[in-house]
């Protein structure tokens, strides 16, 4: 009876196993601070959350620690509409303020992704190809830590991708108007959350196209897709926030077209870092094979490999700079590597058994590359002794150079030391101009000094010694 029932649910059974191993995979680290890749953008994350959390803000207009540009006074953010940010709050609300609090959204995140996925791709494709695809998404080394783990808004935007896509197959198979609005939700979320995920929109119009849908299907799935970014877009605008401190991501179209940048993007970044070789061997397998093959179904598949291109052609310094702007292309090489490793298993099915092994250990080798803090103790401790030390409401500017992290931990909202007018220029001048900001206190941490001596000893004349703790000076605006 037991051998019947394990061969009528054996799909289920091994779906349950790989999200199960998935999921202990992502526990690493799971009470620890989010101080370990990207810790600026982790901690500030972090700090949205808590402040929708405490009520100090609310989701129309949410703050950050770290405040940017200078002139940004009140702290708002609007980097991505705060949906993420706002399913931590929820769960600090339920649970209590633990990290781990925060890393059971990641968690939940992954395994509804990891669901919505299995759902397109057995539909879409077959089961087997489901389940391969659920397999290799679970241990790609991006989705390891950025979906799983990293305080990070692509945990929500890749997850939510998947769910879309879900809704747009369920739509496609049964002509019901949910599913086309559920799934132009999910996917405008993601697109909210982190706009070049909008590159995957070619899956949904293909859907659309098989379905011979009338132009107004096309048109809701349009508006509900891009609507959330632009109300955030316009109530950025309406504010008065100055968001062009974000555009240098813009910048170095030139760079792609040089041999060191676009190795360093695609070795590095994306193959190296993100996708993990082995998965990207399998991704390319999977459309040099499809392409072979005049498989249909490659279309959608290639105009969205086109649109990651325009992406990076778009955000060039954005993608060279930091490896999770992959991210949203994920799912796209996930499809790819299981119609790869599909067709390997039509070939020789221990070959399969070989390959899932390294598959699985490149997964985790690569992603210990994230978890690890680079020595960010100290910015601990500062931390602790900011918020000891120095009331929440007050304003702080932190001298030490591109590092909020103290404050963002702290969960104290100020400045750090940068280039003018994103952050506090390192001359005497900026001091007296900062003075229009509203700052209460100046932070010195005791282990580095950012401004020259000469400048610092100017510019404490006017602030007098307050307190001087264990790692820290602190001076207060007269």
């Amino acid at each position: 009876m037991l051998k019947k029932y394990f061969k009528k649910n054996k799909q289920w059974l091994i779906l349950v196993l790989i999200l199960f191993f998935g999921l202990i995979v992502r526990t690493k680290n799971f009470n620890v601070l989010p101080i370990d890749a990207h810790p600026m953008r982790q901690t500030d994350t972090e700090c949205v959350a808590y402040f929708l959390y405490n009520g100090k803000t609310n989701f129309l207009n949410p703050k950050s620690c770290l405040i940017r540009p200078v002139s940004n006074s009140d702290g708002y953010f609007f980097l991505e509409m705060p949906f993420y940010q706002q399913l931590i709050a929820f769960s600090y609300r339920i649970f209590g303020y633990f990290p781990w609090s925060a890393r059971l959204v990641n968690i939940f995140l992954y395994l509804i992704g990891g669901l919505a996925l299995f759902g397109f791709m057995r539909g879409w494709w077959s089961k087997r190809v489901g389940i391969f695809s659920v397999l290799i998404y679970s241990f790609v080394p991006g989705s390891i830590f950025f979906v799983g783990h990293a305080i990070h808004p692509d945990a929500m935007a890749v997850s939510f991708i998947l769910v879309s896509m879900f809704w747009i197959w369920k739509y496609y198979q049964t002509d019901k108007y949910r599913f086309l609005v559920l799934s132009g939700l999910f996917l405008g979320i993601s697109v909210a959350s982190r706009p070049f995920g909008l590159i995957c929109l070619p899956i949904f119009l293909y859907f659309l196209w098989l379905k011979k849908s009338r132009w107004y299907n096309y048109v809701i799935l349009l508006l509900l897709s891009i609507g959330f970014y632009g109300f955030w877009w316009w109530r950025k605008n309406n504010i008065g926030i100055d968001m062009d401190w974000e555009h240098w991501i813009l910048a170095g179209r030139e760079k792609l077209f040089q041999f060191e940048y676009l190795k360093k993007l695609v070795w590095k970044n994306i193959i190296g870092e993100t996708m993990g070789k082995i998965v990207s061997s399998l991704a390319a397998l999977g459309l040099v094979i499809s392409i072979f093959k005049k498989d249909k179904k490659i279309f959608p598949l290639l105009f969205w490999l086109g649109g990651v291109v325009v992406y990076w052609l778009i955000a060039p310094d954005g993608n060279l700079t930091h490896q999770y702007y992959a991210n949203v292309y994920i799912p796209l090489v996930v499809i790819l590597a299981s119609i790869g490793l599909n067709f390997v298993f039509e070939k020789s099915k221990i070959l399969v058994v070989l390959i899932i092994p390294f598959l699985i250990y490149n997964g985790i080798r690569t992603s210990n590359y994230h978890f690890d803090d680079r020595g960010k103790g100290e910015e601990v401790v500062i931390a602790r002794e900011i918020e000891k030390l120095i009331p929440e409401d007050k304003k702080i500017i932190y001298l030490a150079k591109d590092d909020s992290i103290p404050l963002s931990l702290s969960h104290r909202q100020g400045w750090m030391l940068g280039e003018w007018p994103t952050d506090v220029a390192v001359h005497i001048w900026a001091f007296m101009e900062m003075r229009h900001y509203g700052f209460d206190y100046i932070v010195e941490p005791k282990n580095r000094t950012d401004l020259k001596t000469e400048d610092w000893e100017i510019i404490k004349q006017n602030y007098p010694l307050v307190q001087s703790g264990e790692y820290i000076n602190i001076y207060k605006y007269r």
